[in-house]
């Protein structure tokens, strides 16, 4: 059995740092966030001496954070106690995958106390909460995972997850809750949080499920081929292992013994081949795929990363979001459609020109606000596309049919059909001038 990595890096990276924020930028936090909750919408502002932007949410955190702060996809999720107090442990901070997998460990690391310093913050100690490493293998057809080949302590806890028709089934068990909906298991998790957990799953369908589709490039797969079939396995260190069983607190500590933790997490779980006589797992036969985890975790965990630079993950994610904007726009065209009564070459002819001609109506209204909601959108993806960058307009020609002969009787359907107070004269004349 074949089995090719084709990415490993950490997927989770969760920091406590003794500390503070200045008592203004707290209040101003404050401020937005009962602006974000009155208008339920997250609230764009800039904080600290670095001019730091970020979206305060409508809410705070578990473990008495009042605020938090989110700088993007390739940033990070920041969390603050209403404490300016720079001996008690008021900042937290988890990385987001995106920027994981963008970033190696070693400028993450510094970016996060770069980004503390230009939120003007004070800063003493730092304690890590959780750790994950993630591997990805490309996996043969056909693959699924089995409960029955993993071997791990009799107190763990493992919880499958399976699909089958479209109803949930609890076991009765202590083995988690099943959900069916198709006859095979998307994922099994063994053990549980905060202390030590290994997780494998499906991960294209949750690439797929969950819109990630930057996972594609880093894999150099086809979204589409659904020959390929790649399965995660992840690794999870929480503050109980961490700190309970390992002494693990800084950075330096991470760096000198993560690679211990989750090689002996490999070995405490571990998944065996089927079907084998030896009843004494100590000497059954391990399975390729854990062999090939074992080869990932004998390299130096704080070196790896996915080869993506940050701007093609920026640009895979905000072309993503515009084909969701289209996707939306193309639906409720249908619905126009429907309602106006067009026929197919009515849609085919006209309607392009009439939905280009009622935007522009409604763009040079005086009561319009669509340039309200323009600013809202461009602080809600302000770290996707920035204010002022190049432009990509379609350009792409008209048929034939579309052109000056037939433009008279279309246009005087769309003055009659869409904008009933624009008369004929006044589209055809607008459009000559």
């Amino acid at each position: 059995m074949e089995i090719r990595n084709l990415y490993a890096s950490f997927d989770t990276l969760e920091v406590s740092f003794q500390g503070a924020l200045p008592r203004e930028t707290l209040d101003e936090m404050e401020a937005e966030k009962k602006i974000a909750t009155d208008r339920n919408e997250n609230q764009l502002m800039t904080i600290g001496p670095g001019q730091v932007d970020g979206h305060v949410g409508q809410s705070g955190m578990k473990g008495g954070y009042a605020y938090t702060f989110s700088t993007g996809p390739l940033g990070e999720l920041w969390s603050f106690k209403n404490n300016a107090g720079p001996s008690q442990w008021n900042i937290g901070v988890k990385v987001y995958a995106e920027s994981l997998a963008a970033y190696p460990y070693w400028e993450i690391k510094e970016r996060l106390y770069q980004r503390l310093k230009d939120m003007g913050g004070i800063v003493g100690k730092e304690s890590l909460r959780r750790v994950d490493f993630a591997m990805d293998f490309l996996m043969p057809e056909p693959f699924t995972v089995s409960i029955d080949q993993f071997v791990a302590h009799h107190r763990s806890k493992i919880s499958p997850y399976l699909k089958l028709e479209e109803r949930e089934k609890d076991s009765g068990t202590n083995d988690g809750t099943y959900v069916f909906r198709g006859g095979w298991i998307e994922s099994i998790t063994i053990g549980k949080m905060p202390g030590r957990q290994v997780i494998v799953y499906d991960k294209r369908k949750a690439a797929l499920d969950l819109g990630k589709l930057f996972w594609f490039r880093i894999w150099g797969i086809d979204p589409k081929d659904r020959t390929k079939s790649v399965w995660r396995v992840e690794l999870r260190a929480g503050k109980a292992e961490l700190k309970d069983k390992w002494n693990i607190r800084t950075f330096a500590d991470l760096e000198n013994s993560i690679g211990d933790i989750f090689t002996h997490a490999a070995h405490k779980i571990h998944y065996h081949n089927k079907f084998q006589t030896d009843a004494n797992v100590s000497r059954q036969q391990q399975h390729p795929l854990w062999d090939a985890v074992h080869l990932c975790l004998n390299k130096k965990l704080t070196e790896y990363r996915s080869g993506l630079l940050p701007n093609q993950i920026k640009e895979i994610i905000a072309s993503q979001q515009k084909e969701i904007y289209i996707g939306q726009m193309m639906g409720l065209i249908a619905g126009l459609a429907v309602i106006e009564g067009l026929d197919r070459d009515e849609i085919l002819n006209d309607l392009p020109d009439q939905i280009a001609q009622t935007i522009s109506n409604r763009l040079n209204d005086t009561d319009t606000t669509f340039f309200e909601s323009k600013e809202r959108t461009q602080k809600w993806l302000i770290f996707l596309v920035e204010p002022n960058q190049e432009r990509h307009v379609n350009q792409a020609a008209l048929p034939a049919e579309n052109h000056p002969k037939r433009l008279q009787e279309r246009l005087k359907k769309i003055a009659d059909r869409i904008e009933g107070r624009y008369t004929y004269a006044r589209i055809y004349d607008s459009n000559h001038q």
